[in-house]
């Protein structure tokens, strides 16, 4: 690759100061993401700089790294690797002649921006009374269509439509009678961030003492919680945001335990496509679909914002965890690799084709009661039974005059895709630029921001309703099969909470509940079970440690970071304090109760 090549296809300059700047921040925050808050640059930009200095890397920069030193130009490497060409430059170090430049980080990120979205606007083909550019739809008349958009508004109205469906929905596919029941499940921190992760919690046993001493915690930092069957994963997860102590800031996912993948995908591409939109999503790189409702906004309580998170009605509205939206997915990646077949093993497939997220990601739309069972079917019942509600989905989908045309269906679809990501870059700007990122959005938009910010709104929630039908009913209902999930949060820190079934209490008759045994419960548990189903609403029974807080560098960091603030040094220990609180951290031990 030429210099002069490398300077005309996306290579971002960066001053002598931001250079020193990021690396001297990062040195101190261990975090790419606190970096660049701190900073006022790009993810990406921080990134780069950072691959430069040698002070980060992944498997996708390891391999980028190793094929510029082959001399494959940018566009070959994105070929070689499935990766889009920014991709690759978000991979790249920075050469000789790429910083030191005397231009400053704000005008070169300002006019990409508008480059960006001056592309973006070409799109836009028409504009409606409001003078508000929209896209054109041919969606086919068979499809039903809102009269106006404010009527596809999230309003109460609409959400009441949403739940009395997904209940509708629940029941129809209660195929284990699991409708209504109430779950006990155990969370508990766990070390090292595999699948059957460590339980002494990655830590020789010394260590792991005295974290638990510090934290408060007799055995370990766990928490016990009752949730409806109905909450689905994506509920789930800013629950265990709540109990733990994390704000959200970092990304996530659920997987089953190392042993189960293998026995249901025979670690085959065939058997992991099978399951694709059933049990796993497929791996990609849209990150404003999967956060499609990270909408917290400053001067909101976080722990209100949480408790809206994990409240009824439990919905997904990701369209990577549709059934429809992977297999979509899939037909890509196989156009693009003729050469994988079904008997393709995972790993040879990781070895010619960088992959950042992992095979073994849920998806989020299942909910507990599709995923928890007392008791283990066979592998061979388990999957015979996916194939017999597939068959049954793939027939109903055939029928035109309730789902209309599925290309159009699929370009809904993409529509929402690119609306979520351009609303996600609104938001990015936002907190990158405090100062002048609307000034910069009304160049790129010719419009005032209130104006651009209302036809984003106005055209995710647009796009929401034509895909109901994509994320309700073109979906199969799960059977249930597993009795432990893992949670695992920030891959730079790798927080890893092991979910363990304890029991499913199921309602009888009468009104009251019984456990695995068919055993009546306890008089004192009867009213909190009765709330919990009637409610919808997760209940913490036990908490063990305090909370844990986000970018302190997981449980070994965490050890640190008590350990400062129990230290003998004053100042140090106050300095611990004060940035701790600064993400919520109290140190002290909330109610169980009151924890969420």
């Amino acid at each position: 690759m030429t210099e002069h090549e490398e300077n005309t296809c996306g290579q971002q300059q960066v001053t002598n100061e931001l250079y020193t700047q990021v690396t001297a921040d990062y040195e101190e925050t261990h975090s790419v993401r606190k970096t660049a808050q701190n900073c006022h640059t790009s993810m990406v930009t921080a990134q780069r700089i950072l691959i430069t200095a040698g002070l980060w890397s992944s498997k996708s920069s390891t391999q980028v790294k190793k094929l510029l030193e082959q001399g494959m130009t940018a566009d070959q490497i994105a070929q070689e690797l499935s990766l889009t060409k920014d991709a690759v430059y978000a991979y790249m170090p920075y050469s000789r002649g790429n910083y030191g430049v005397k231009q400053t980080e704000d005008s070169q990120y300002s006019r990409d921006y508008r480059e960006r979205m001056e592309a973006a606007a070409e799109g836009m083909r028409k504009e409606n009374a409001d003078g508000i550019p929209v896209f054109v739809s041919n969606l086919s008349s068979k499809q039903a269509k809102p009269s106006s958009l404010s009527s596809l508004r999230f309003d109460s109205e609409f959400t009441k439509v949403l739940i009395d469906r997904a209940r509708e929905d629940a029941i129809c596919g209660d195929t284990y009678g699991e409708y209504g029941a109430v779950y006990a499940l155990h969370l508990s921190l766990v070390g090292g961030f595999v699948y059957g992760a460590d339980e002494d919690m990655d830590m020789q046993p010394k260590s792991r003492a005295e974290l638990l001493k510090l934290a408060k915690a007799k055995s370990a930092i766990s928490r016990d919680i009752l949730i409806p069957g109905t909450m689905n994963l994506h509920a789930l997860h800013y629950a265990i945001q709540k109990l733990f102590g994390w704000q959200n800031s970092h990304l996530h996912n659920f997987s089953i335990p190392q042993e189960d993948f293998d026995a249901l995908t025979a670690g085959t591409l065939g058997g992991y496509t099978d399951l694709c939109g059933v049990l796993f999503r497929f791996p990609e790189d849209d990150m404003s679909d999967l956060y499609w409702d990270d909408d917290y906004k400053a001067g909101v309580s976080v722990k209100t914002w949480f408790k809206k998170k994990y409240s009824a009605p439990f919905c997904q509205y990701s369209v990577g965890d549709s059934y429809l939206g992977n297999q979509w997915e899939i037909d890509d990646f196989r156009g693009r690799f003729s050469d994988f077949k079904d008997e393709t093993t995972l790993k040879e497939i990781l070895s010619k084709v960088a992959i950042e997220q992992d095979w073994n990601f849920l998806a989020e739309r299942l909910t507990v009661r599709e995923l928890f069972a007392a008791e283990r079917d066979s592998v061979r019942e388990w999957k015979g039974d996916v194939v017999g509600k597939l068959e049954l989905l793939k027939e109903e989908m055939e029928d035109e005059e309730r789902f209309g045309c599925m290309e159009e269906m699929k370009m809904a679809a993409a529509e929402l895709r690119d609306w979520r990501q351009s609303y996600s870059q609104l938001d990015q700007l936002s907190w990158l630029h405090p100062n002048t990122y609307k000034k910069e959005i009304e160049k790129a938009y010719k419009k005032p921001y209130n104006t651009v910010v209302k036809m984003h709104e106005e055209q995710v929630n647009l796009w929401t309703g034509m895909c109901l039908d994509l994320f309700w009913d073109l979906n199969i209902n799960l059977s249930p099969y597993f009795d432990t999930l893992y949670y695992l949060y920030d891959y730079g820190d790798n927080w890893c909470v092991k979910i363990t079934l304890e029991e499913i209490y199921r309602k009888t008759g009468d009104g009251g509940f019984v456990d695995n045994d068919m055993s009546r419960i306890s008089e004192d548990l009867e009213p909190v079970l009765t709330q919990v189903e009637a409610n919808e609403k997760a209940v913490c029974m036990a908490a063990d440690g305090l909370n844990v807080v986000d970018d302190c560098g997981g449980l070994h960091g965490y050890l640190d970071m008590l350990q400062t603030i129990n230290g003998n040094d004053k100042e140090e220990a106050d300095g611990m304090k004060k940035w701790a609180r600064g993400l919520g951290w109290t140190g002290r031990k909330s109610k169980p109760e009151n924890m969420l």
